[in-house]
C-alpha cells in the first residue's frame, strides 16, 4: 500500500519531467530545422565562393519542390517501420541520434562543393528525409502516451509540444537570415543546425529511461537481427532512393508525381468500395485531400517564391523596421503562437464552422494573401521595389489559413474516415502533401529570376504569376464552399452529420 501510494504521488512529476523533455528536444529540433528551412532557398542559389549551392533560381525551385516531397513521403514509411521493429522511444533514439550525424555530413560535405560540386551536399543531405522520418511521427505519439488515460493531460501536453515547434521555429528563423548575411556566412547556420540536433540528440538519450512506464515491450526488448534487417534495409534503400531523386529532380519530379497520384487514386477507389454512411463521409475526407493540394501549393510559397521576392523586389521592410529577406517568415509562428490557442473557443462559438468550411475559407484566405503580392507587385511596377509591408500582409493572411486547413487537416482523417483504412487515409495526405511540393517546384520555375534579369522584368514577372496563382485561388476556395454547402444539406436532410 505505502508502494502505491509512492508511485501514485510521484506521477505528476514523472509526468511534467517526460513531457519538459520531449518539448525539449522538439524545440532544439525544430529550431534546428527552421534555421535551415527558412533560408534554404537562398542557400541553394548563393554563389559557391560565397559557401553556396550556386544553382540558378529555377533549379533551386525544382530541387526544393523534391526535397519537400521526400520530407513528406518517408515518414509514412518511417512511422510502420518503428511501430513494427523498433518501438516508439528506441526509434526517436536512434532517429536523433542519425540526424545530428546525418547534419553534421552536411555541414563537411557543404564544406566541399567547392571542389566536388553539389554532389558533395546532395550526398550528405539525402540522409536527412530517411532518418527524419523515425523522428518525425514519433514524437507526437510519445505525448500522446504519456497522456494515454487523461484527455484533459493530453490536450495540455499537446500544446505546450505545439508551443515547442513554433517558439523554436520562431527563433530558428529569426537568427538563421542574420548569421546567413554577416561575416560568419551560411556555414554558420549549418554549424548551428548541427550543434541544435546535437543537443536534442544528448537531452533524450541521456534522459530515455524517463520513458520507461509508456513504452511497450517491442521497446524494451533487446534489438534482434531479425528486426533489425528491415530498419537497415529502410535507412538503405531509403537512402538510396532519395539521393537519386536529389541528384536527378527533374526526372523525379514527374515519377514522384506519377506514384502520388496512383497512390491517392487507389485511395479514392477504395472508398467507393465502403457502404453507406462510411463511404460518404470517406468521400468527404477524399475531396478534402484533393483540396489540400491546391492549399499547400499556395502555403509553399512562403518559403520560396515569397522569399526571392522579398529578396529581388521589395525593400526589405515592415513598418519601417529592415529585416533580412528569410526574416519576414517569423510572421508565421508569432501569429500561430498569438491566435492558435484562441480557435477553440471560435469553434465552440461557431459550431456550423464545418471542416469543410474550414478547407474552403482556407483556400480563399491563402488566395487573397497572393492577391495582396500582386498588389505590391503593382504597386512597384515604376520603380522596381514594392513596399514589405504587402509580403507581411501576405504571411498573415496565410498564416490564418494555415490554422484552418493544416492544423484540422489530420484530425479530419479520423472524423470521416473508416476506422480499418486511417492508415490509408493518413498516407493519402502525406501523398497529397508531397504533390503539393512537386507542383510548388514545378510553378516556381515560372517566376525565377536569371542572373542579370532587370528588377522592373522581374517585378512584372512576380506580378502575373501572383495574379494568376490567386484567381486559381479564389475560384476553388468559393467553388468549394458553395459545393460543400450544397452537400452538407444533402447529407443533413439524410441523418448524416459532418463536425
Amino acid at each position: 500500500m505505502q508502494l502505491e501510494q509512492q508511485t501514485t504521488a510521484q506521477t505528476p512529476k514523472l509526468i511534467r519531467s517526460q513531457v519538459f523533455n520531449v518539448t525539449t528536444i522538439t524545440f532544439l529540433g525544430q529550431f534546428a530545422s527552421y534555421a535551415i528551412i527558412s533560408v534554404f532557398i537562398l542557400f541553394l542559389t548563393l554563389p559557391v565562393v560565397k559557401d553556396g549551392l550556386g544553382m540558378t533560381e529555377s533549379q533551386a525551385y525544382e530541387f526544393m519542390g523534391v526535397t519537400q516531397a521526400m520530407g513528406y513521403l518517408m515518414p509514412f514509411i518511417g512511422g510502420m517501420i518503428i511501430d513494427r521493429y523498433l518501438g516508439i522511444r528506441r526509434g526517436i533514439t536512434w532517429g536523433v541520434s542519425l540526424l545530428a550525424i546525418a547534419y553534421a555530413l552536411v555541414y563537411v560535405g557543404s564544406s566541399y562543393v567547392h571542389v566536388f560540386g553539389t554532389q558533395a551536399f546532395i550526398l550528405a543531405y539525402a540522409l536527412v528525409p530517411v532518418v527524419n522520418a523515425l523522428v518525425m511521427s514519433p514524437s507526437s505519439a510519445l505525448v500522446s502516451r504519456i497522456y494515454k488515460d487523461d484527455d484533459v493531460g493530453s490536450k495540455s501536453g499537446m500544446t505546450y509540444y505545439y508551443m515547442a515547434i513554433n517558439v523554436g521555429s520562431l527563433i530558428g528563423i529569426g537568427l538563421a537570415p542574420m548569421l546567413m548575411n554577416s561575416h560568419l556566412g551560411v556555414m554558420s547556420v549549418l554549424a548551428l543546425v548541427v550543434v541544435g540536433k546535437a543537443l536534442a540528440a544528448m537531452n533524450f538519450i541521456v534522459k530515455r529511461k524517463l520513458y520507461d512506464n509508456v513504452v511497450d515491450n517491442m521497446d524494451k526488448s533487446k534489438m534482434t537481427l531479425k528486426r533489425l534487417i528491415p530498419v537497415l534495409a529502410f535507412l538503405v534503400i531509403g537512402y538510396l532512393v532519395t539521393y537519386v531523386t536529389f541528384l536527378k529532380p527533374h526526372l523525379s519530379t514527374y515519377l514522384i508525381g506519377l506514384g502520388c497520384t496512383v497512390g491517392i487514386l487507389l485511395f479514392c477507389a477504395r472508398t467507393m468500395m465502403l457502404k453507406g454512411v462510411d463511404r460518404t463521409k470517406q468521400l468527404v475526407a477524399a475531396f478534402l485531400i484533393l483540396v489540400a493540394i491546391v492549399f499547400f501549393v499556395l502555403y509553399n510559397q512562403m518559403a520560396t517564391t515569397m522569399v526571392m521576392f522579398i529578396k529581388n523586389n521589395t525593400d526589405l521592410k515592415i513598418l519601417g523596421v529592415k529585416l533580412e529577406a528569410a526574416q519576414f517568415q517569423m510572421i508565421n509562428p508569432i501569429i500561430i503562437l498569438a491566435v492558435g490557442s484562441l480557435l477553440p473557443r471560435f469553434y465552440r462559438k461557431f459550431k456550423g464552422f464545418t471542416i469543410p468550411y474550414q478547407f474552403s475559407v482556407g483556400v480563399i484566405l491563402a488566395g487573397l494573401a497572393i492577391l495582396v503580392l500582386w498588389l505590391g507587385a503593382e504597386s512597384g511596377y515604376a520603380t522596381g521595389i514594392s513596399s514589405g509591408n504587402y509580403v507581411a500582409l501576405s504571411y498573415l493572411l496565410i498564416t490564418i489559413a494555415e490554422l484552418f486547413v493544416s492544423a484540422v487537416g489530420l484530425s479530419m482523417i479520423g472524423l470521416y474516415c473508416h476506422p480499418r483504412m486511417i492508415a490509408f487515409a493518413m498516407g493519402a495526405w502525406y501523398l497529397a502533401s508531397s504533390m503539393s511540393n512537386l507542383i510548388s517546384g514545378q510553378l516556381g520555375k515560372l517566376v525565377a529570376v536569371a542572373h542579370g534579369t532587370d528588377k522592373l522584368s522581374s517585378i512584372h514577372n512576380y506580378g502575373d504569376y501572383f495574379l494568376n496563382m490567386s484567381l486559381v485561388a479564389f475560384v476553388t476556395g468559393v467553388a468549394l464552399w458553395f459545393v460543400m454547402r450544397y452537400l452538407q444539406n444533402s447529407l443533413r436532410n439524410k441523418g448524416i452529420a459532418i463536425v
